[in-house]
């Protein structure tokens, strides 16, 4: 902090508690390791009224896995058991009221996108230009 911004009314900026940092801090400590340490993971968060949204980019091939001979329906599928494990297990508690988007990056042009809004039990999975809705 500045040495002038406490005084004639200055305010204090730091984010507050439960803000972007340990937002980022709790993603990156709570999901699996595989996910976190491949060089395709990625976390973008926007703050808004004590709210936040986080994008996840998910590396699904960084645990070794092969999705060759997979179809359409095999990766929603997988993507919506994938997120329901992460998002009812793993980061099912953020330290502030969250939006969740992951992408879920399979290779090959493979991508889908899971987004579920904070406080609620259903959200949106999309691949391919369509989307379903599905539940945690």
């Amino acid at each position: 902090m500045g040495l002038f911004s406490k005084l004639f009314g200055g305010k204090d900026n730091a984010a507050p508690a439960g803000g972007a940092d340990s937002l980022r801090s709790y993603l990156d400590g709570n999901l699996p390791k595989n996910y976190t340490q491949s060089k395709k993971y990625a976390v973008s968060i926007q703050e808004e009224a004590g709210k936040a949204a986080a994008s996840i980019t998910l590396d699904m091939l960084a645990d070794g896995s092969d999705y060759s001979g997979f179809g359409e329906g095999d990766y929603w599928n997988l993507a919506e058991m994938e997120s329901g494990y992460l998002l009812t297990g793993c980061i099912a508690e953020p330290p502030v009221p969250t939006d969740f988007t992951l992408e879920m990056v399979f290779g090959g042009g493979q991508t889908v996108t899971v987004t579920k809004k904070a406080g609620e039990d259903c959200g949106l999975l999309s691949c391919g230009g369509k989307s379903k809705e599905i539940c945690f």
